[in-house]
């Protein structure tokens, strides 16, 4: 079984195609959307390296930030969301 990760992205880029790049990247990875710009989900170690690859290789502005959280279980089980939550998209520990 593939070890997996639970990694949070958030950012705040001010280049449009940037912005939608990274978003399409994070999407490709099978991360979801939490807000316009956070994404979350599992992913195996192997593909977090990949991605983390893909977003060094971004021409951010100096402005721009681009923070990549990644949760072990523990962190994860004292993990609190408050308001609402997505049906299906509560956080899975494994």
């Amino acid at each position: 079984m593939k070890e997996m990760r639970f990694i949070y992205v958030v950012y705040d880029i001010q280049d449009d195609n940037i912005r939608n790049t990274l978003s399409n990247l994070l999407l490709y990875y099978g991360l979801h959307r939490v807000q316009y710009s956070a994404f979350k989900g599992l992913i195996p170690i192997k593909d977090k390296y990949s991605l983390l690859k893909e977003i060094y290789s971004l021409n951010i502005g100096k402005e721009d930030k681009i923070h990549i959280f990644d949760l072990c279980k523990s962190c994860l089980e004292n993990a609190i969301t408050i308001g609402k939550i997505e049906e299906g998209k509560e956080h899975v520990v494994l």
